[in-house]
């Protein structure tokens, strides 16, 4: 009997202690959850949505309800938002990379979420769209040196540095070394690889590669 008295002593403060525990975890979680549900949690422009749009704007604003693990694959396959020449295309211009930036702040100002935690965006690169992928001066396919090719390279390092993976698809790159644009391997020392801006990685196949993120839970986006 003394040992069940002294068991159930010891008990009750334990129980105490799991409960306190456990109330304290569901109300760091909820705090967690809630930390960025407003609408808007930041503003793009240091303005209120009904200063910046006119009254009414924010009771007609629809905003993400989703913002944990969302995951973006967007497909690049141009050079310019125009149909126009390389050389032809305006500096702001480019295909794709101004909506990624645009969704860039939508996530993070407007509903404060977080790169690499809340979301992911990977952009897959193919056709016309692999000279983005290009530093803007390097070697040509015999080996010349040429400049003036990818007038977008800061902006592709500026979302490289921001979080954005970039996949250039090796059937472009076998295209632009077939068409002489880039060096292959006996070429150059470096060969096409070495054409890159830093921080681009490959796929084997662009088309291929879409779907493929799309199994893993990506939602594919055609600027």
């Amino acid at each position: 009997m003394f040992f069940v008295e002294q068991f159930k002593s010891i008990l009750v403060p334990v129980s105490l202690l799991a409960i306190i525990i456990t109330g304290l975890g569901i109300s760091s979680i909820a705090n967690a959850g809630s930390s960025n549900n407003e609408c808007p949690v930041g503003l793009v422009n240091d303005l209120t949505l009904d200063d910046e749009f006119g009254p009414g704007t924010a009771d007609t604003t629809k905003c993400l309800d989703r913002r944990h693990n969302v995951k973006v694959v967007m497909q690049i396959n141009q050079f310019c938002r125009d149909a126009v020449s390389n050389a032809d295309c305006a500096d702001n211009r480019a295909y794709a990379l101004g909506n990624i930036r645009n969704m860039i702040k939508d996530y993070e100002v407007t509903h404060g979420m977080v790169a690499g935690k809340d979301y992911r965006i990977v952009a897959v690169v193919h056709s016309g769209g692999g000279w983005q992928m290009l530093k803007d001066e390097g070697l040509d396919g015999s080996g010349n040196p040429v400049t003036g090719r990818n007038k977008f390279e800061g902006q592709v390092k500026d979302l490289i540095a921001q979080g954005v993976d970039f996949y250039f698809c090796q059937n472009t790159t076998r295209g632009f070394i077939r068409s002489n644009r880039l060096p292959d391997a006996t070429e150059t020392a470096g060969g096409a690889t070495a054409e890159l801006i830093e921080g681009v990685k490959y796929t084997t196949a662009g088309v291929t590669a879409i779907a493929e993120f799309q199994n893993r839970g990506y939602r594919y986006v055609q600027p």
